[in-house]
């Protein structure tokens, strides 16, 4: 029998390695190609980087933390959950906007990534649920070959699917509203006003939790700054 328990427990422990190791594994891959990008960004302009994919729409960035990412868009939300800048296979998939945006030109652009528990893609994004850490971090960037945007943080918080929150077509009182109901459930408090002839950028996760449904969303209002 204590042969049975050792052997067991042998197994389980080669498992919990092989599951550490490949996570390991995982997450250096991802840094490994966002660094790339980085560098070519850094080298040259985004120009450089669109050459290798037609699909990077832009550069994402959030001061003083691990966020500094090309943005993709394609026809589907599906694509970049699982494929990097070079549509390669990934864990890590990509940051990337909402196949059914006009990006920055329509009332309400949603940009979606994973939680990576090393800070990467929006691995940091629910730590907006602290009003010190949003205070600390309250300006996204986000930039084009031709425009430089920064999106300012009015409202964070946790919900479900249940909530329609990545809706892209309003009238002028359901973006009224849905900037009222919004503002409502948000756990800071930021002093940013928002109208309803405002722009507004959306990011959202899943979280850790184990339950599918359970999203962290943060709200920014998009100023265009000058290039």
């Amino acid at each position: 029998m204590r042969r049975w328990i050792r052997a067991l427990s042998g197994i389980v422990m080669i498992v919990c390695a092989v599951i550490v190791i490949r996570y390991y594994l995982d997450y250096s891959e991802v840094n490994e190609q966002l660094e790339q990008a980085q560098q070519i960004v850094q080298q040259s302009e985004l120009k450089e980087l669109q050459r290798q994919n037609k699909n990077i729409i832009g550069w994402l960035t959030l001061k003083n933390t691990r966020l500094n990412n090309p943005v993709l868009q394609t026809d589907n939300n599906e694509f970049y959950l699982k494929h990097n800048y070079l549509d390669e296979k990934s864990r890590g998939g990509s940051i990337f906007a909402d196949f059914r945006n006009d990006v920055m030109e329509d009332r309400h652009t949603i940009f979606y990534g994973h939680v990576l528990r090393n800070g990467t893609m929006f691995g940091d994004l629910s730590k907006f649920n602290e009003q010190a850490y949003a205070e600390e971090h309250p300006v996204f960037y986000y930039e084009t070959d031709e425009k430089r945007y920064a999106l300012h943080v009015f409202a964070a918080y946790e919900t479900t699917t249940d909530f329609y929150y990545i809706e892209t077509q309003f009238t002028n009182d359901t973006f009224d509203q849905f900037l009222l109901n919004i503002q409502q459930k948000s756990a800071i408090k930021m002093p940013v006003e928002v109208a309803s002839s405002d722009k507004i950028v959306t990011f959202s996760t899943c979280t850790t939790s184990p339950d599918d449904k359970e999203r962290f969303v943060v709200h920014t209002k998009v100023v265009e700054l000058e290039k």
